[in-house]
């Protein structure tokens, strides 16, 4: 590969499936959020715009809106607005386009006949693996225009093209490769051309919708890469030797599980709920199917790149959506990530496009690097979590693709830190006769140090992420970052980027010395962050238990109390205070954070009864019936002056009552159903029963 990524950095806001308006309980807030902020938004009512995405995560819930003009999307238009756990909004960023005039809406010529337009225009043949067409005002233009967005990629033609169709007299107004390759750093460049087979066009073949039958698997793989396994230069036998084996490389394989291999009639293909091989584009190598669900290949068959992707994608998907609990997957393929381990014509790139991840080959094969495998899907998950609305300004996209494989790879402990390979981005690709790769030790800072270009701009991004992730560890800085990410729309800079960063945090409750270890860090790389208004979060209502007779002594909450400011130096106190002695039931408790000024929230205490059983008592009593519908009988020995209380499950005292024999009722006919506790307040034990 040479010396940067493909990567996709179109917004797929105008897919088709993203263009349904979806349905969230805070529609109205968030609406009337932007009605009080329109001078700011520059739009003129919130009639103009269109909810268009939803997403609840453990950060709270991100809600999508788009600019509007006769019910048609404007292209690239989008208003933001996060709310925190708590319901309040914490977070908004907006990116809408004030010169959209008025202009008639009605196309003149039909999809049908803008698609026709649009393959004769990049010379469109054999198989198609993607293609859309959708209507929307544009605003990219010298004017505004209503126009056919096209986008489609195919077997023989590597990328995925955009074609600008003028919806009302069909010209052709624009046609790109939305994919970004190498900039001004590469020497090759993707320029548009007709000059296909011409073969006829045909879709990919639909999947027969049956029954997924999944058995897990093994893969021989490279953990990361050879060079940093063995923690060796790429050198002598540690070369690519143009796919050659040798026995130091085929040592650095390594057997690993696969949850989930697909078993149809006794085939199987690495495909799983997560991820899917396919034949996207030449050179068609096949699928490596094969009689087992074992895919142990050296390094020169070409079934290890397919096996090598299928893990680390597979792997890491599961991280995300299972370990994190971040919920991010593919909007397109059923959510299934689709990949071909060798495509682009067998040039040496690779690239992420709409839920696809396509790799090239020559001099180190990309798919044998992890790096680059997670580099590219770190574009799928910005792609995913912002429901299409990928930003690369300042190479925002390309620094959060470099922090997300240095995030994998570093965590492997392959690399001691002084080693300078600890921050090398591409180890086994790049750093070589390849290309120079890239580094997440990165001294330039923002906005200085930006050059206009993308994937130098994004070391800025990726460097001070992994100085954060050095401080937190991996968990918690790739919660944030993902959470931070799913706030950003098309036009978020690094700047803005790093304030939803540290808001998901904050929103997600870290500690306030872990919010301001981001502030210190994203500050020393030149963001201005602004102040971190005082604020407390409580912690969820605490269920305890009361002695037998019946009290519970509170404790201080404030360790589960995070109170968070600029300086971390707010005093929390709390109401009822630590020692003070309550009853069974309900109680509400109130944490204040001080700093200059004071901010509390509240939980409940929930209190309940006791449930065990003096092992004595236990032995010499009984209470029958149980269930029971009008009485209940206590018989038990020394019941002398044995008073009895029976409560309910909310803490409150029913019945009071004295025994003075062994054997005694007591009538519940008034009680409601449900549990209660009798309680022996001088034998200091409890015994539940149920009224029915």
């Amino acid at each position: 590969m040479k010396k940067a990524l493909l990567t996709l950095a179109f917004c797929v806001i105008g897919t088709a499936q993203l263009l349904f308006a979806q349905v969230s309980e805070k529609e109205a807030v968030a609406r009337q959020w932007i009605k009080s902020n329109l001078k700011e938004l520059k739009i003129n009512s919130d009639s103009d715009i269109n909810l268009r995405f939803v997403r609840k995560s453990i950060s709270g819930e991100t809600l999508r809106f788009q600019q509007m003009v006769n019910n048609v999307p404007v292209f690239d238009t989008e208003i933001v607005v996060h709310f925190n756990p708590s319901g309040e909004i914490s977070f908004s960023d907006h990116n809408i386009t004030k010169e959209v005039i008025q202009i008639n809406t009605i196309p003149q010529i039909s999809k049908e006949r803008a698609v026709e337009l649009a393959d004769k225009e990049i010379g469109v043949s054999g198989m198609v693996t993607l293609q859309e067409s959708n209507l929307f005002v544009y605003n990219k233009l010298e004017t505004t225009k209503l126009v056919y967005r096209t986008v489609t990629s195919f077997e023989e033609k590597p990328g995925t093209w955009e074609v600008i169709i003028d919806a009302i007299n069909g010209a052709v107004l624009s046609v790109k490769d939305i994919a970004i390759y190498c900039g001004s750093e590469c020497t090759t460049t993707h320029q548009h051309n007709t000059s296909t087979s011409g073969t006829t066009k045909y879709f990919m073949p639909k999947e027969a919708n049956t029954a997924l039958a999944f058995e897990t698997g093994t893969a021989m793989v490279f953990l990361s890469d050879p060079l940093s396994g063995a923690a060796v230069p790429y050198a002598g036998n540690y070369v690519d030797g143009n796919d050659a084996d040798t026995a130091e490389l085929n040592a650095q394989r390594a057997l690993v599980n696969l949850p989930q291999v697909d078993n149809t009639a006794g085939t199987y293909l690495l495909k799983s709920s997560y991820v899917e091989i396919k034949n996207l584009e030449n050179p068609n190598k096949g699928l490596f199917t094969q009689a087992n669900p074992n895919f142990l290949f050296t390094r020169n068959q070409d079934g290890f790149e397919a096996a090598n992707v299928f893990y680390h994608t597979d792997n890491n998907l599961r991280y995300i959506n299972v370990t994190l609990g971040v919920n991010c997957r593919p909007l397109t393929n059923g959510g299934v990530l689709w990949y071909d381990p060798s495509g682009l014509n067998g040039q040496d790139n690779s690239y992420y496009s709409s839920g696809r991840l396509v790799f090239g080959e020559g001099c180190v094969d990309d798919a044998e690097d992890g790096d680059v495998i997670w580099h590219e899907l770190g574009h799928g998950l910005h792609d995913w979590i912002t429901g299409g609305s990928l930003s690369q300004v300042n190479g925002l996209s390309e620094g959060s693709g470099d922090y997300w494989a240095q995030s994998n790879s570093r965590s492997l402990n392959e690399w001691a830190t002084t080693d300078a390979a600890y921050h090398w981005m591409f180890n086994w690709d790049g750093h070589n006769v390849c290309w120079g790769g890239r580094t997440t030790n990165y001294t330039p800072i923002y906005p200085g140090g930006l050059v206009n270009q993308i994937h130098t701009d994004g070391q800025i991004w990726a460097t001070v992420n992994m100085k954060i992730w050095d401080v937190l560890g991996r968990t918690k800085t790739d919660t944030a970052f993902l959470e931070g990410l799913g706030l950003t729309n098309s036009s978020t800079n690094q700047q803005n980027a790093a304030i939803a960063v540290r808001q998901a945090a904050i929103d997600m409750n870290y500690s306030c010395a872990d919010v301001k270890v981001m502030t210190e860090k994203y500050t020393a790389a030149g963001y201005v962050m602004p102040p971190i208004d005082l604020r407390i979060n409580c912690p969820g209502t605490q269920t305890v238990t009361a002695d037998g007779l019946g009290n519970y002594t509170v404790p201080s909450f404030a360790s589960l109390a995070n109170a968070i400011n600029s300086n971390c130096d707010a005093v929390v106190t709390q109401s009822p205070a630590a020692g003070t002695v309550v009853a069974v039931g309900t109680h509400v408790v109130t944490m204040t954070a001080t700093s200059g000024t004071s901010v509390n929230c509240n939980f409940n205490l929930v209190v309940q009864a006791s449930l065990g059983v003096d092992d004595v008592v236990k032995n010499t009593f009984s209470i029958y019936p149980n269930p029971a519908s009008t009485s209940i009988t206590i018989i038990g020995d020394n019941f002398e002056n044995e008073e009895i209380e029976i409560y309910n499950m909310l803490g409150q005292r029913v019945i009071g009552k004295s025994l003075i024999t062994n054997e005694s009722t007591v009538d519940i006919s008034n009680l409601a159903n449900g549990v209660y506790m009798v309680y022996f307040m001088n034998a200091k034990a409890s015994h539940k029963f149920v009224k029915q």
